[in-house]
């Protein structure tokens, strides 16, 4: 049609050359890339001028709130929720000593060991016993904490919560807010004089000063672009953007987080009947949909040939039309590691965009820079339903991307742990940081994306197993004799950011490949942990095979110095008759009612939607793998898509029969936070959340894990 129209402007009959001299090879090629770039990415449209009706849209939050909320509430969760004595007997707040006392005796009858074989009508095995002793002496040091404190407190009544963990964060920011308003103008240049001094004379050493250096520009940079989006928003629309963000943000994010994992399921099942949907980006440039573009394709055509409207050749030499057998083409440059460096780079920061979205734009919103809160493409349901033309590069070209993020957070707990049953001591500092980043760089070879989610898989698995903290090294190191590393798994901060750098790679690597309803990397990890859990049932924990495998794996781990403490009591869980009869976070919120087993209920079901639909996506893709069988490279992604959706049924068939309305252990409630992280990632795949804010986050996640 280009063609066409350029031909009857011109007044050259359409078919015939006229006066114009016969194009080259070269330069109807030429010509032909310019059309199919034109019809490929059409130029943007005019940015109309911003309105007060902008700044009063139904929009969620900015991603980075809800990723700080994140953390904050998953912290709050387990300190509350599962850690806390009430939540362990199930008792209300407030809490008196007689509720203590017959919480306690309520759940002694399902958890004491000399009281299982009447609430299980038989003997109990020796794997059941040491299950229900492990939750009555739970239950019992929460017993005796609750008691301490209502003697202390010399109340009949206590609260369970009142707030804790809130003024603890309100007290810390009111002590960094009075120390920074107590000090003038002439302390701030006095601390500027001596950061400067010491940065030339280099009094701290070279390394340090070395380091401090790149901080300070690295803050400088995020400085730098929040002050330049603060001052293109101006003042007075920056003053309203902020509070209509605080009133209105929050109803959208929580009403998006809590239906988007049932709109997933939909989607995907919509698309597996009917193909799928037209992806945002076609129909901003009216390019044909892609089921269209499929229903109409000649049979034995190649989906490269329907991809896009061929131009028109109407106005070319007919013998430049079809080219000769013999025509040389060119071979690709193979592109060099700077430039895969780069361009990996450009897709983490989105350095090869335009300042201002088109999406945005074009749905009369705000113009985004590196802090905005835009949602990509314009609404939840056309997010969800975003599709690339070419869905395996698209992932592919998102997995290189994001590899050495992935393996430099999953690796940080382990590579302790290796130096040191390797060298005896492990190597702290810049140079192990820069010779360990090198490696994972270079040495380790590119994977493909469905070996990323295998990689979760594993780490999900054994994050609570091989995970070694700077006072277990010290501790090590410091002891004489026979050294003997104990490994002792519990519930920390380190977690909490475990679970949400999931969320934050699955929502990258969403934004970088254009597909808005991909596998769950947060499923992925979980599945790992609902593995481990599974091998830790009293039914398979019992088989001859298990002990055998179990007693191997102790006895190799003490070869090299390694004890694992505590493992029954991580692995410990709910349900079949044992520890169900009392206690859990439901309880302490609904009391010991109906109402607190339908709510398990329900979370339940809600919490199996994103776990189910990713392993559904396994599913599909594993079938359409095994058609092609054969080819090269075709079996291993058909094991690694069968692999992942075996893990993912497992994990689903976990959550089917899990108590959640009891008291379970560490690892059960870790899971629970990682499935809550499946959300939560959810929540975050429909922003664009590349640029500096996340490396900032990225950078202090590394910092802390």
């Amino acid at each position: 049609m280009a063609t066409s129209k350029t031909a009857a402007r011109s007044g050259t009959p359409l078919g015939s050359s006229g006066s114009r001299a016969p194009a080259t090879d070269g330069t109807a090629r030429q010509q032909q890339q310019q059309q199919q770039r034109s019809l490929e990415d059409p130029p943007p449209g005019p940015q109309r001028q911003q309105s007060i009706r902008d700044y009063f849209r139904w929009r969620p939050l900015p991603w980075w709130l809800c990723f700080v909320g994140g953390i904050f509430l998953l912290t709050k969760l387990q300190l509350v929720y599962n850690d806390s004595p009430c939540a362990v007997l199930g008792t209300q707040s407030p809490v008196t000593t007689s509720d203590v006392k017959r919480a306690f005796r309520t759940l002694s009858l399902c958890t004491h060991p000399d009281r299982l074989r009447g609430r299980l009508k038989r003997p109990p095995t020796p794997a059941e016993e040491r299950r229900g002793e492990i939750l009555f002496n739970r239950a019992s040091a929460a017993k005796d904490e609750l008691t301490k404190v209502l003697k202390l407190s010399k109340k009949k009544e206590v609260k369970c919560y009142e707030g804790e963990l809130e003024m603890a964060v309100v007290a810390f920011f009111t002590q960094v807010g009075s120390a920074l308003g107590s000090l003038g103008v002439y302390d701030y240049l006095d601390i500027a004089k001596g950061v400067a001094w010491n940065l030339l004379t280099f009094e701290s050493g070279f390394v340090h000063t070395l380091l401090t250096v790149l901080w300070l520009a690295f803050v400088y940079r995020i400085l730098k672009q929040f002050l330049v989006y603060l001052w293109r928003m101006g003042v007075i629309w920056g003053s309203i953007a902020l509070v209509t963000t605080v009133v209105i943000g929050p109803l959208p994010t929580v009403l998006n987080f809590l239906f988007l994992p049932a709109m997933r399921l939909g989607a995907f099942c919509k698309a597996a009947v009917s193909g799928p949907r037209l992806s945002p980006p076609e129909a901003v440039s009216g390019a044909e949909p892609a089921d269209d573009a499929a229903a109409r394709k000649p049979e034995g055509a190649t989906e490269a040939s329907v991809a896009a409207p061929a131009p028109s050749t109407a106005n070319m030499a007919v013998a430049q039309d079809t080219p000769g057998r013999g025509t040389l083409q060119r071979r690709k440059k193979k592109e060099s590691e700077e430039e895969k460096a780069s361009r990996n780079q450009d897709l983490l920061t989105k350095a090869n965009e335009a300042p201002t979205s088109h999406l945005v734009a074009e749905a009369g919103g705000v113009a985004e820079v590196a802090f905005s809160d835009a949602i990509m493409p314009g609404n939840i349901w056309a997010c969800v339903n975003r599709y690339h033309k070419d869905p395996v590069k698209a992932r592919q070209a998102a997995a290189a991307a994001v590899q050495f993020d992935i393996l430099l957070i999953l690796t940080k707990p382990v590579i302790p742990l290796f130096m040191l049953i390797a060298l005896g001591q492990v190597w702290n500092g810049l140079l192990s940081s820069m010779l360990i980043g090198h490696a994972l760089r270079r040495w380790v070879p590119q994977m493909s994306y469905e070996a990323h989610h295998l990689l979760c898989a594993f780490f999900g698995m054994v994050h609570t197993l091989l995970g070694v903290t700077s006072s277990q090294v010290e501790d090590y190191a410091n002891r004489d004799g026979q050294k003997i590393l104990h490994l002792a798994w519990s519930w920390s901060f380190k977690d909490v950011l475990s679970v949400v750098h999931m969320c934050q790679l699955g929502a990258t690597v969403t934004a970088m490949s254009a597909l808005g309803n991909e596998p769950s990397y947060a499923a992925s990890f979980a599945s790992g942990i609902a593995m481990r859990i599974a091998l830790g049932q009293d039914s398979i924990r019992g088989l001859g095979v298990m002990k055998a495998a179990a007693s191997w794996v102790e006895v190799q781990f003490k070869e090299l110095g390694i004890s694992l403490d505590a493992a029954d009591e991580v692995v410990a869980y709910s349900g079949q008759g044992i520890g169900d009869c009392g206690g859990g976070p439901f309880r302490m919120l609904f009391g010991d009612v109906s109402q607190a087993q339908i709510a398990a209920i329900v979370l339940k079901a809600w919490l199996m939607l994103i776990p189910l639909t990713s392993s559904l996506q396994w599913v599909q893709r594993a079938i359409n793998a095994g058609r092609l069988l054969g080819k090269r490279w075709k079996t291993t992604r058909f094991v690694q898509r069968a692999v992942l959706a075996a893990l993912g049924l497992i994990q689903c068939g976990m959550i089917a029969t899990s108590e959640l309305n009891a008291s379970n252990g560490a690892l059960a409630n870790f899971w629970v936070a990682m499935l809550l992280g499946c959300v939560g990632e959810s929540l975050l795949c429909t922003y664009d959340i590349r640029g500096s804010v996340r490396q900032l986050f990225f950078t202090i996640m590394f910092l802390f894990i």
